[in-house]
């Protein structure tokens, strides 16, 4: 029987953090799906950036309300001028 670990670097996959990786992949895609479904709403995925979080043990290098300033940005842009089925990485639309 082969470990998953053998598994991924057989697949030159991820090693650390594979289903994070894989859920925010999945995360853009749905966000697309979204968009086109009901244009009517705004739906947009936003990576605030490296936050200073429990999650990362507080290494990352915004605040919080650094981290915070991107999506409350977009939330309050009037609905004629915001993308919908974006990434945005920080205030920035980027290619996933």
């Amino acid at each position: 029987m082969v470990s998953k670990k053998a598994q991924l670097r057989q697949k030159n996959w991820a090693k650390f953090m594979s289903a994070y990786v894989v859920s925010k992949a999945s995360l853009n895609g749905y966000t697309r799906i979204l968009a086109k479904k009901h244009p009517e709403f705004r739906v947009n995925a936003v990576c605030p950036g490296f936050v200073k979080t429990d999650m990362n043990f507080k290494t990352g290098v915004l605040s919080v309300e650094e981290g915070a300033s991107s999506p409350v940005s977009l939330a309050l842009l009037p609905h004629q001028e915001t993308p919908s089925g974006c990434f945005f990485s920080r205030k920035q639309v980027s290619e996933f």
